[in-house]
């Protein structure tokens, strides 16, 4: 990812003639070696993930809630094909969500199997992106006529009906009802939305009977009648209890009769009534002598023909296939082998829907693995399934289960007897688990709600090398496969990206791997420690940590701190840095140890919305503003405030910083106000008056001294970064264009040639300025996830908080 942004950033500059920024160094998956390439292209989270091996080359097969599934060249990072996996529901005009994939062989050819939430699998031809058929729920086999037929339903309750020896379709009946048995002959009942009930020959698939509009019904006496009239025909009486016509006149019998105005239809076949359908029902009721067929247990994801498990396929060309499901090992490539059955090794064959207890599941043949967001039952869906992965270790067959806890353990898959070590390291639920051959060793490389990726050696139960982390929300799906004799996994997330890493690299590279935060980067600074200048970076993790400014190394252990904000300043010789808890307590940490230099103390803030560091007179102080309109200073040697709290802001204070003004330290504030203040810090005065020219939230304020004269920079949400002369209050140019970005992105770093430079972020953009000339510094740095945090560095650098990474930005030369 740092080589792209640095390419991209490098293309920019050389078109408009500006210099570049470079990244000295990132943590994270930015600088893990593991890390084999970052897919992007779907426009929301990626569920789903399988690998197959198309015509030689290894493809990523990726599903988002986007309805849209995208197949890569895994080697290239090209993409080959986006397609929509199914056709948009004809009343919301949306397609139904994919929830599931998995890649299978069947005779040789890989095929995708997509599972959607409207209950419907389908398949797909990596190599064109074309449709290449359908699963279909199998009903039974039916002797017609002297024919041997299969009858399959879809999710939408269309029935098929093939002929079992030559795999044609012989009829379809969209809104299938029921199957009944009329006069010795099979008929299919169906309800089209907003139209009457209708009867069909199975045989034929020709309609019996015709549908009449009926008023009714009417009760006289106990009996129950309804009467039909079509255009130009006298109205005629059914006696709803025989289903018979009745040669009567409707005004005299119906005359004393109580209307109930339900029936919109009568389906009549031979004078008599076999279908009632109601105003306000969707199903219509049989009634009379037609014996209903009975199909035990049920439309199956799997039959049994002889004793063998076989799924319906209904290919692209219309014709059925029968898939043999044996319970095969999975291939080096990640996949299912399957044959199709011979229509002629077929025919005439008992097919039987067999009993629940003896069903496999379909999507546990097919790929030996489930994922959390995979419900049980004939529909798939998103619910809280248990991800689990079935493999064979040391030539026993076991299971890896996903505990509650987020651990995985591995039980023997016959007895669900523990068989192992518990692997312990996620520190929240997993989503999905797979288990790949390296070596002589087994891995398992699991997936969590915590943002990790996690990778183990079965035989031990360790955990290798670091988390695979750079996922910026939670990973939802692994698959494993093999490319160029390496094992890869690639991982789907829900920050719409999908990743590749490298296993036989899992134990990781100490030399170039910094793993960082596992969450959101939310503030950064600098400091010295021990003569060496420090990055300190705080998370949404509830960790801080310390970086090496020059090299990228840990500086020393992390610390455990739920931040909202942060500073730096040195107390009793001691580098320390200041935290702000989100129940508005201040928290001072050495650095180097860890140690507490105080016990956390109340702000007397609701809420700290920002806080900055100086001396007084040697005194080290900080300065906390917050959702309360106050300003307060403290003494950070003792925990006690310095002076009375700031007021004047009429709206909450967002940001702080401090300079120097005729000798004086001084205090400069942004508020929701719309204004900038000016404060003398030793006493607490305001000086002079409000800057006023934003019009709209000040939202970021940084100091630097330009032309010998100490001046203030404030960004606002009005889209304007403003510089003010802090000697006599006035706006220095004119106010100039910002994007919105994030709320505290903006700081400025003095150049080696003694020009002022801003950074101000947009998105995923860090974009410069230079104060000195009043034009832009250099071309836009782009970086893959969003800019969350910027803090100026000692020699005209830049540290920078994107997504859950840190990265050091400096001009190339």
């Amino acid at each position: 990812m740092k080589e792209r942004s640095d390419h991209v950033s490098r293309d920019v500059a050389a078109s408009l003639g500006l210099a570049s920024w470079r990244a000295d160094w990132t943590c994270g998956s930015g600088s893990d070696p593991r890390l084999l390439r970052c897919f992007k292209g779907h426009d929301a989270p990626v569920v789903a993930v399988a690998t197959a091996v198309v015509d030689g080359r290894p493809v990523v097969v990726s599903a988002s809630r986007d309805a849209t599934m995208c197949i890569w060249d895994l080697a290239t990072g090209e993409r080959l094909h986006t397609l929509t996996a199914a056709p948009p529901d004809p009343m919301s005009l949306l397609s139904p969500e994919l929830v599931a994939l998995a890649t299978v062989a069947v005779d040789g050819q890989p095929l995708v199997l997509t599972c959607h939430e409207d209950g419907t699998a389908r398949l797909w031809d990596p190599e064109t992106g074309r449709s290449a058929g359908e699963l279909v729920l199998g009903l039974a086999r039916l002797d017609m006529d002297g024919r041997h037929v299969v009858l399959a339903i879809g999710a939408d309750r269309t029935l098929g009906v093939w002929d079992q020896a030559t795999g044609s379709r012989l009829g379809v009946f969209p809104w299938m009802v029921g199957i009944r048995e009329l006069d010795g002959r099979k008929v299919v009942v169906t309800s089209p939305p907003d139209h009457p009930a209708q009867v069909w020959d199975l045989a034929t698939g020709r309609e019996v009977g015709e549908c009449l509009p009926a008023e009714g019904p009417w009760t006289l006496e106990g009996r129950h009648f309804a009467v039909t009239g079509e255009e130009g025909q006298a109205p005629r009486v059914w006696d709803l209890d025989r289903h018979v016509l009745l040669a009567a006149d409707p005004q005299e019998l119906l005359a004393d009769a109580e209307c109930y105005d339900e029936l919109s239809a009568l389906t009549v076949v031979d004078g008599r009534v076999v279908v009632l359908s109601f105003r306000h029902e969707e199903a219509p009721q049989v009634v009379g002598d037609l014996a209903p067929i009975a199909f035990p247990d049920g439309p199956s994801e799997t039959l049994i023909l002889e004793e063998r498990s076989v799924a319906l396929v209904v290919s692209a060309d219309q014709t059925l296939r029968f898939w043999n499901l044996p319970t095969s090992p999975i291939g080096p490539d990640g996949t299912r082998s399957f044959r199709s059955i011979p229509l002629e090794a077929a025919e005439g064959k008992g097919l039987i829907n067999a009993a629940p207890e003896n069903r496999a599941g379909l999507w546990t043949l097919v790929s030996a693995r489930t994922n959390g967001l995979l419900a049980t039952g004939l529909r798939w869906g998103i619910g809280a399934g248990v991800a689990s992965r079935s493999l064979v270790l040391d030539d026993l067959p076991v299971s890896l289960i996903a505990e509650p806890d987020g651990t995985i353990t591995v039980r023997h898959a016959l007895s669900l007897s523990p068989s192992g070590s518990v692997l312990t390291g996620h520190t929240d639920r997993v989503w999905a688990i797979d288990s790949a051959p390296v070596g002589t060793r087994t891995l398992a490389v699991t997936t969590s709600r915590d943002r990790t990726v996690r990778v183990w050696d079965l035989a031990t139960g360790e955990q290798e090398g670091e988390p695979l982390t750079g996922h910026t929300g939670q990973v939802w799906d692994v698959a494993t496969t093999v490319v160029d004799g390496r094992c890869v996994a690639v991982t789907a997330g829900e920050d719409h990206t999908v990743r590749a890493w490298d296993l036989t690299a899992a134990r990781g590279d100490g030399d170039r791997l910094r793993a960082g935060h596992t969450e959101s980067v939310l503030a950064v600074a600098t400091t010295v420690v021990d003569g060496v200048t420090v990055v300190v970076t705080a998370g949404a993790d509830h960790t801080v940590r310390t970086w090496d400014l020059t090299t990228g190394s840990r500086a020393s252990d992390p610390l455990s701190a739920e931040v909202s904000a942060m500073t730096t300043a040195v107390v009793g010789g001691h580098a320390v840095v200041v935290t702000a808890a989100p129940d508005a307590t201040l928290h001072i940490l050495e650095l180097a140890t860890g140690r507490p230099v105080h016990r956390p103390f109340p702000s007397g803030h609701g809420r700290i919305l920002a806080i900055a560091s100086t001396a007084l007179d040697g005194l080290p102080v900080a300065l906390t503003a917050g959702s309360d309109r106050v300003v307060r200073v403290w003494d950070l040697t003792t925990g006690q405030p310095l002076v009375a709290p700031l007021t004047g802001h009429s709206s909450r204070v967002t940001t702080v910083a401090t300079a120097v003004l005729g000798g004086r330290p001084v205090m400069v504030t942004g508020s929701w106000d719309k204004t900038v203040r000016l404060w003398d810090l030793p006493t607490g005065r305001q000086l002079g008056e409000p800057l006023i020219g934003h019009t709209d939230w000040v939202t970021a304020v940084a100091t630097a001294t330009l032309g010998g004269a100490p001046i203030a920079i404030s960004k606002g949400r009005d889209r304007t970064v403003r510089l003010w002369n802090l000697s006599t209050g006035q706006q220095i140019r004119d106010a100039q264009a910002a994007e919105s970005g994030s709320d505290n992105s903006l700081a400025v770093s003095a150049m080696a040639d003694g020009r002022l430079v801003a950074a101000l972020a947009d998105d995923h953009t860090v974009r410069f300025h230079d104060l000195t000339a009043g034009c832009p510094a250099g071309s836009d740095h782009l970086l893959p996830f969003p800019v969350h945090s910027l803090a100026a560095a000692p020699g005209g650098r830049f540290v920078v908080g994107f997504g859950c990474e840190v990265a050091v930005l400096s001009r190339a030369s």
